[in-house]
């Protein structure tokens, strides 16, 4: 990847490209023989406005992405974004691809209105992700507990 030039873009409309970024999210988060919805439900979350998908891709290769949603304010005319996954393979990382990834969604929230961009990750056997988001534009950290209600 020297001189490979890396695109980085939204996936609209293309569920196999979705289908490939999800492919990626596997392999790096190490989910293993993972089930995904039908392509119906896939195309009804890429028609959501509230739902990004961006992928990094080298070439016809999708090397990571992100998946992210909108959340709009009832206080404020502003909307926040919440990074859901951001992943990128092993082979390509340390190159710039995920910070690149995060700026092409600063760029995005600046022209739509956008005020903040938050992303969570587990503190536990989770290093790697805790360094890459400490290295990059995000200006603060802040210690949180999440409480889940499994239905």
């Amino acid at each position: 990847m020297n001189n490979d030039i890396i695109d980085i873009h939204f996936i609209d409309k293309n569920i196999d490209e979705f289908y490939g970024l999800l492919a990626v999210f596997s392999e790096v988060f190490e989910w293993g023989e993972e089930k995904y919805p039908g392509r119906e439900y896939l195309a009804k979350l890429l028609d959501n406005t509230s739902f990004l998908a961006i992928t990094a891709k080298s070439g016809i290769e999708i090397i990571g992405g992100l998946t992210a949603y909108i959340l709009d304010s009832y206080k404020e005319q502003v909307s926040s974004i919440y990074i859901y996954d951001l992943a990128v393979k092993e082979d390509f990382r340390n190159r710039g691809i995920g910070k690149s990834l995060i700026s092409f969604l600063i760029e995005y929230s600046k022209r739509n209105n956008i005020r903040d961009i938050f992303v969570d990750t587990e503190q536990i056997d989770n290093e790697d992700a805790i360094a890459f988001y400490r290295r990059t534009s995000f200006d603060s950290e802040v210690k949180v507990l999440q409480y889940t209600f499994e239905i």
